[in-house]
């Protein structure tokens, strides 16, 4: 059943959810009120995260490999294992580290570390997921997933691990307590950025790091850019009648959307793959009877540009430094060279 602002697109090649769920600044495009909603977005956020399986990677990766674009989800959390690794060699005393959206990226921060020889025991983690299954797996494995048990590691020695929601910490993890915390493809599961970075924001000690690797597009600031792709790229028995009701819930879906810059337009261009690439594995694994509701995830997102999420940052008090310790030069750095589709962004507690 339909939510408001949202229309049944249960029977689409792709599954929309709520408007409530693209970037708050963007609200009044799809005609819900400005500053409302904060509670009921993150919630649009849970239905498709708390419960999901671990499927939803899994698909998101062949989706976007098979656009022939590479394996986006892996860049980021490469670069952002990377740069974890590299703000604890360089450091002498054992460091905290937070990670919100923790997971398959986690894995890949502590395989870093001791693949280069480093000693796990300097870095005590605090592990945050919604879902307690996810959670399950990341330290656990699976028969296709090693965990963080297989590296050697232990709860509660090296890591504990919280099955809430980033804007839930206060209460859990103390302020002033983390060097590092950091953000792997998550940030953007919050059409308000305000709440979850001042949550992270009190967690870091002075001078602390914040590492955001994440998607940025601006395809769902606007209905009619969602409206265009729906009718250019897509194919559904009900189509003409799906995409008037697209239309009488938002109405600016007729309205030519803004002009954008190049790299932006490039990052649209790269976002629509993906979702080309996720509506063919999503029928290949239904016609196959191996695709569940749960598996399934949402095509409207809080994505937006770079300078959003930099304005977001600093509005919260965060600086965002060109050097950073010394060895970051570029900073938000740009993984993908012909589109502001990637970008690691590194910002500092200065107080």
């Amino acid at each position: 059943m339909s939510q408001p602002y949202e229309i049944d697109s249960s029977r689409m090649p792709v599954v929309l959810g709520s408007a409530l769920r693209v970037p708050s600044y963007a609200y009044a495009n799809w005609g819900i009120p400005a500053g409302s909603n904060r509670e009921e977005s993150d919630e649009q956020y849970e239905i498709e995260w708390k419960g999901g399986s671990p499927n939803q990677m899994k698909y998101v990766i062949e989706a976007i490999t098979a656009t022939g674009l590479g394996n986006y989800s892996q860049m980021l959390r490469d670069e952002n294992a990377r740069l974890v690794a590299k703000i604890v060699r360089d450091s002498k005393e054992q460091l905290n580290y937070l990670e919100a959206g923790a997971g398959t990226s986690t894995f890949s921060v502590y395989k870093k570390l001791k693949d280069d020889g480093f000693d796990l025991d300097k870095l005590y983690g605090t592990l945050i997921e919604p879902s307690q299954k996810r959670l399950d797996i990341m330290i656990h494995g699976d028969e296709k997933t090693p965990g963080l048990e297989s590296l050697g590691l232990k709860e509660g020695k090296n890591f504990q691990a919280y099955a809430m929601r980033d804007i839930d910490v206060a209460g859990f993890v103390a302020d002033n307590s983390q060097n590092i915390v950091s953000c792997v493809a998550q940030i953007h599961h919050h059409a308000y950025l305000d709440t979850p970075l001042k949550c992270l924001y009190n967690l870091l000690k002075p001078n602390g790091i914040i590492i955001i690797t994440d998607w940025h597009n601006s395809m769902w600031e606007h209905p009619n850019r969602v409206y265009e792709f729906l009718k250019n790229e897509f194919e559904w028995p009900d189509k003409e009648e799906k995409l008037k009701e697209f239309v009488r819930t938002y109405p600016k879906a007729l309205e030519k959307a803004p002009e954008l810059s190049e790299l932006l337009e490039g990052a649209n261009k790269h976002i629509r793959r993906f979702w080309k690439g996720w509506e063919a594995v999503r029928k290949r694994e239904i016609e196959r009877g191996n695709f569940k509701p749960e598996d399934d995830i949402f095509m409207l997102e809080a994505h937006r540009p770079i300078e959003q999420q930099i304005a977001s940052m600093v509005d919260t008090g965060f600086v965002i430094p060109t050097h950073v310790l010394d060895w970051y030069i570029e900073n938000p750095k740009q993984l993908v060279p012909d589109a502001g589709i990637l970008y690691v962004t590194v910002g500092q507690k200065i107080v």
